[in-house]
């Protein structure tokens, strides 16, 4: 018992050989290595930074040189984040596209008859304002009407005027009357020129029985009318008083320049003044404008995108203000824009003019075929001012695109152009744009 305790003992006690040694330090310096290498790497890529000066970078810990904060390392770079379809187009700008679980509709493309509803006012018919021109130069000695809007007859005396050259007209028809009275031909020319250059027949029939000079003449009015000066214009209505909107148009803008407009014209008209007595004219100046007060038209203003929807014998409805409506036909469609103006001006020539006055304002209702067209809900229809957009759903997204209107009616707005009837469209387009959005279109 006692050898083999002993046998025990001297197996527990008995040293490591060489060899097992020499593995034990193997195996230790190669995890000394790969710890070294380890730290090595660690060491290569950490950078270290300050927290409140950025600027600041080190390869190793250490302090701040500007205000001795102790450095931070930085985070280092992950992987790359794989970008996939789905997340492109959430991290896409969202003036381009919008991502939303809106409710989407498709334009409807049917017929919707329209009323259109315009103001416009009482004006007189430019194709009856009359000039009164001298047929001859010369001084005016007499001038019988003194302010504007004066009430003139046919045959009225107007003025009367010194001329030169008539009094050399007179002689020659009284010379050859007193010498040569049978050269009918000669006699009947010099009558002719004196009736060119203004006289007229009782005048010179006067001048043949009296056989006396006339140093003035007579200018009678051939019309009857009112006299009005060179730079008053007929009225128009004020595009601030038109109904509805055109859209991207500023209407407060259009109010403000018919008011300057019409402050300039007036400042003109009070600065003219008309001819007086010792004025000189030229043949052919224009003496005064007659305008004939019994013919009347009616002018209105039309927003520029219903204008294609109107043409020339478009029957239509007029107030007068009197309650009751009168039916006239469109007559003329003024073909361009006046500068400053996005109307459309339609003229409406009245059978019965005698309750109307000029500077009257009117209310017409104009009756609009029913066209086949597409047509959007108008909350589906986003105003940009200049131009007019819609979103449309393409691959999950919605985009927007730019589209052109017609008309509106019924709570509808007709789409001329940019959208199909398979489009799927956004059913209320304010709710994908916010205050501070600027929203990009092609």
């Amino acid at each position: 018992m006692k050898n083999n305790w002993r046998d025990k003992k001297s197996t527990v006690d008995r040293p490591l050989s060489t060899a097992g040694i020499g593995k034990l330090l193997f195996i230790a310096l190669v995890l000394l290595l790969v710890a070294c290498s380890q730290n090595k790497d660690s060491a290569s890529h950490d950078q270290y930074t300050c927290p409140m000066h950025p600027a600041v970078v080190s390869g190793k810990p250490g302090l701040c040189p500007v205000c001795g904060m102790d450095l931070t390392r930085k985070d280092r770079q992950s992987k790359d984040v794989e970008f996939t379809e789905d997340l492109t187009k959430l991290l896409e700008s969202p003036n381009e596209t919008v991502v939303s679980s809106i409710k989407t509709i498709k334009a409807e493309y049917k017929g919707v008859s329209t009323n259109l509803e315009a103001q416009g006012i009482v004006t007189y018919d430019t194709r009856n304002i009359y000039t009164i021109p001298t047929r001859v130069g010369g001084r005016l000695e007499k001038v019988y009407l003194k302010y504007a809007f004066q009430h003139i007859t046919k045959g009225q005396k107007i003025a009367e005027i010194y001329s030169p050259e008539l009094i050399t007209a007179q002689r020659e028809l009284l010379y050859l009357l007193e010498h040569d009275a049978q050269n009918n031909e000669m006699i009947q020319s010099a009558k002719t020129k004196l009736a060119l250059l203004g006289a007229s027949e009782l005048q010179i029939a006067t001048l043949v029985q009296q056989k006396k000079v006339l140093n003035t003449f007579s200018v009678y009015s051939p019309y009857t009318g009112y006299l009005v000066m060179e730079n008053n214009q007929a009225p128009s209505p004020s595009t601030s008083s038109t109904s509805g909107t055109v859209p991207g148009e500023s209407m407060n803008a259009m109010s403000s320049s018919s008011t300057t407009a019409n402050a300039i014209s007036s400042s003109q008209s009070l600065q003219s003044t008309l001819l007086r007595e010792g004025n000189y004219v030229s043949t052919g100046q224009t003496l005064f404008n007659v305008v004939n007060p019994s013919s009347l038209r009616i002018e209105l203003n039309l927003p520029a995108s219903q204008a294609s929807t109107v043409k020339n014998g478009t029957r239509i409805h007029l107030d007068m203000g009197d309650g009751k409506e009168t039916e006239a036909v469109v007559e003329f469609v003024q073909p361009f824009f006046t500068e400053g103006e996005a109307f459309v001006k339609l003229r409406v020539y009245p059978n019965k003019t005698e309750e109307l006055h000029i500077g009257q304002l009117v209310k017409a209702k104009l009756d609009v075929k029913a066209t086949e067209s597409l047509w959007l809900p108008r909350e589906a229809v986003l105003d940009l001012g200049l131009n007019q957009i819609v979103f449309i759903k393409e691959h999950g997204v919605l985009k927007p695109k730019k589209i052109t209107i017609g008309t509106k009616a019924e709570g509808r707005i007709e789409i001329k152009q940019g959208i199909t009837s398979s489009d799927e469209i956004a059913g209320n387009a304010q709710y994908l744009v916010d205050s501070e959005s600027f929203i990009k279109v092609d």
